[in-house]
């Protein structure tokens, strides 16, 4: 009626009996039900509830012991070279392409597309052009810096010009121009989500951790490579909006397996195994231990994120050196614009080639039988997120936090190149020249930061929430030219002096955040928990990018949009410095975390959880607590 504990131990002894019994029974041709006398008939046992989770923590088991194995140095660092050159790879899409030239490229063909629909009148010369003619500069579009697109009026009695706003262009729907990069981000992030989620539990199994990288870097960066064909006609703008929706749901999707490696690493560097082993001896403590993992992470991940900005700031001057000799040679704008986004796609595929040659397959648990993995992830996602909810509140607090200023400085890096264009009147030379800027000082930003937390021993939460203030500092002056005319983000100069402090601060903000989660992650569940950063991360990106298309379409303009960034900085900068992280990092170091997820998913959907408890029919807190995988059993 009741299983005794002593009757559990020997269930499991006789399973493991069983299997052992059956491997060889098989090598030598014998049916597995005759080399050996179970408690249970043998027809019978391999689907017995008990025995099949009986067997799932066995396996587990055996996984977690070739785990803990201690790592060839040498092989540890060959696998970081390459972890770190694939973020040298990947980085050239979003530091050049998605950054530069896809908006400027999309955005330019969508608005001569909308011109092009104008007829007679309704439709303003370029004052440029009727000065190139000698022709009288009035009814004419003319870009004013600070202020952007404006109808320039001549009076014909006093001469004197005047400055109106220009009617918004409609492309068919009636969405904005403009307002369609930003939309075909928000549609990216929307696929982002669904396949992270779907995809998130394949690299806790078999050897998809290292396939799905592969797959999704090389579907990426062949579509990335297919913008050469966009402006073939300005009709084309919807292909490369499509485009970029393939491209950036590949990018994230193998940035989920890329991440689930970290933790990995972390637990195989030469200076958590000793401090593992020092506190096995009791000549450390678990706090140690922790501390060990927290400088480890910090350093992959810095590191790893500074290999990213140098691979994205190389990519894109070379892009511009390419762009720069196409213009020269009399190529059309849209046309250098187009290389500059190709060059990225073979950027990215070329090095990756490199990384995938020294990335091991770091396997995981065996594949359950008759397990549909893709329904697998959406179960696993449910039942961590309800894991986070219950038992680490902190963690889920972080992940909502996250999930807004990721999205600030995302958005803040999105938005800039096309309000430089748009409200500056910069051409393609010093957006390029902003554009490497802001990577370059990345890397020495990261690299600053990194010493400054092993000379003052701050926290990697400290660091943090400091770069996110920083970061608000850079809308907050946007904001400025609200109420004058003189500043505020109404000269260029501005912008190159923002360029650089946004540079030194970003890096670090993502290096760190990144650092922080991983420090929150049950052993075992890397990849699914890393689908989760990756959903509040890249899958954060559709609010800021959906905020300013709602502020382009309804007023032409995109400063109001830096309201919004300030709020996103701000804020989950103060509510992060009061948040305690340090019980959710326990418990997750400890292992603590893992057992209650997997009691938690036991509960949910073991069936052995009603026959083991010692109150089966009893309240839920008394179920919740029994479980076969439980190891306080």
């Amino acid at each position: 009626r009741i299983w005794s504990e002593r009757r559990l131990r020997r269930l499991i002894r006789a399973v493991a009996s069983f299997s052992r019994a059956s491997v060889c029974a098989r090598a030598r041709g014998i049916t597995p039900h005759t080399t050996t006398d179970t408690i249970l008939p043998a027809a019978n046992l391999t689907r017995h509830p008990l025995v099949t989770a009986a067997v799932e923590q066995q396996q587990q088991q055996q996984h977690k012991m070739a785990m803990k194995a201690p790592k060839d140095p040498l092989a540890l660092k060959r696998e970081l070279w390459g972890w770190y050159v694939y973020d040298f790879a990947n980085s050239a899409f979003f530091n050049s392409a998605a950054t530069v030239f896809i908006p400027l490229l999309v955005n330019g063909l969508a608005t001569k597309y909308a011109w092009d629909q104008k007829k007679g009148a309704d439709r303003p010369e370029q004052c440029a052009d009727l000065k190139e003619d000698n022709v009288t500069q009035t009814n004419c579009v003319k870009c004013i810096q600070g202020y952007g697109d404006r109808l320039i009026t001549l009076d014909p009695i006093t001469g004197l010009s005047s400055q109106s706003d220009l009617e918004v262009l409609k492309l068919p729907g009636g969405i904005n121009p403009t307002s369609f990069v930003f939309t075909m981000i928000s549609i990216s992030v929307l696929f982002q989500a669904i396949v992270f989620i779907s995809v998130g539990s394949l690299g806790d199994y078999g050897n998809f951790r290292r396939r799905g990288l592969i797959t999704a870097s090389t579907v990426g960066s062949l579509a990335c490579c297919c913008y050469i064909f966009v402006p073939l006609h300005a009709s084309l703008y919807w292909l490369g909006g499509l485009i970029l929706i393939i491209s950036n749901v590949s990018l994230g999707v193998s940035v989920v397996f890329y991440n689930s490696y970290l933790p990995l690493m972390v637990d195989d560097s030469p200076e958590v195994v000793e401090a593992k082993a020092a506190a096995a001896l009791g000549l450390k403590t678990a706090e140690d231990v922790c501390a060990a993992q927290e400088r480890a992470g910090s350093e992959f991940s810095s590191k790893g994120m500074m290999w990213g900005y140098v691979g994205g700031t190389v990519c894109i001057i070379a892009s511009f050196i390419v762009v720069t000799v196409c213009s020269f040679l009399g190529m059309g704008g849209y046309w250098a614009l187009a290389v500059g986004a190709s060059l990225s796609g073979v950027w990215w595929f070329a090095f990756s080639l490199y990384a995938f040659a020294r990335i091991p397959d770091r396997p995981g648990l065996p594949i359950p039988p008759g397990a549909n993995l893709m329904y697998e992830g959406w179960v696993r996602i449910y039942r961590l997120l309800c894991y986070v909810v219950k038992y680490q509140p902190a963690t889920g607090w972080f992940l909502a936090l996250f999930f807004i200023f990721s999205d600030g400085y995302a958005t803040i890096a999105t938005v800039s190149v096309l309000f430089a264009s748009r409200e500056l009147c910069l051409g393609i030379t010093p957006l390029i020249m902003l554009s490497v800027m802001v990577p370059l000082f990345a890397v020495v930003g990261g690299w600053l930061w990194f010493k400054f937390q092993v000379f003052s021993n701050w926290s990697t939460k400290a660091i943090l929430v400091t770069n996110l203030f920083f970061l608000g500092w850079l809308p907050m002056w946007g904001c400025v030219g609200f109420f004058t005319t003189e500043f505020g983000l109404r000269k260029p100069v501005e912008l190159y002096v923002l360029a650089v402090w946004f540079g030194l601060c970003l890096g670090s903000a993502q290096a760190y955040g990144r650092a922080l989660f991983s420090e929150l992650i049950p052993a075992g569940h890397e990849a699914d928990m890393f689908a989760l950063f990756e959903i509040t991360d890249k899958g954060s990106s559709w609010l800021g990018p959906l905020v300013a298309s709602v502020i382009l379409q309804l007023t032409g303009k995109i400063r109001p949009v830096l309201i919004y960034l300030l709020a996103a900085m701000v804020l989950p900068a103060l509510f992060l410095h009061m948040l305690d992280l340090s019980d959710s990092i326990k418990s997750a170091r400890a292992g603590t975390g893992l057992e209650r997820l997997k009691g938690h998913n036991a509960q949910r959907g073991a069936p052995a959880a009603e026959a083991l408890g010692s109150q089966g029919e009893g309240s839920g807190l008394e179920k919740e607590d029994v479980s076969l995988v439980d190891s306080r059993r």
